[in-house]
């Protein structure tokens, strides 16, 4: 099914995007906007691989060795962020705007993926009887 796999498909398109975009703003001259994106991409997939991958398997394991990982995984989770956006939003080699792309990124990809999706099985129906059943015509 394509939900079980949708957060490993974000992980791999997301990184591909924003390594993309990080080479096409670079090759540019346009460091500082690379750098951003380089940045935000990056908080984007350390935020989305913790909640598809990290949680999940703190949680399911039901020892007390998960539950106190998981409790460390969410008290540094907040000082790895306000560190990494302090230091995008004080560092003039970084466009803080491009930092926000970068976030946005991986949600971006995800509606894109989902939408796709969805578009994919609606054109892919099948015409007759599955999709258009018949009634017995009065006039036949």
């Amino acid at each position: 099914m394509a939900e079980e796999t949708l957060p490993q498909r974000t992980l791999k398109t997301t990184t591909v995007l924003v390594l993309f975009l990080a080479v096409v703003f670079m090759s540019r001259g346009q460091a500082t906007i690379s750098y951003g994106l380089l940045v935000g991409g990056a908080l984007g997939l350390f935020s989305l691989w913790t909640l598809a991958f990290a949680i999940p398997r703190l949680i399911t394991s039901g020892s007390v060795v998960g539950k106190f990982w998981l409790g460390l995984l969410t008290i540094f989770k907040l000082p790895v962020y306000a560190v990494t956006l302090y230091f995008a939003m004080t560092s003039s080699f970084i466009a803080p705007f491009a930092v926000f792309v970068g976030v946005a990124l991986c949600p971006a990809v995800i509606v894109m993926k989902t939408l796709g999706q969805m578009l994919i099985e609606t054109t892919s129906a099948t015409r007759g009887e599955e999709t258009c059943p018949t009634k017995a015509s009065p006039y036949n």
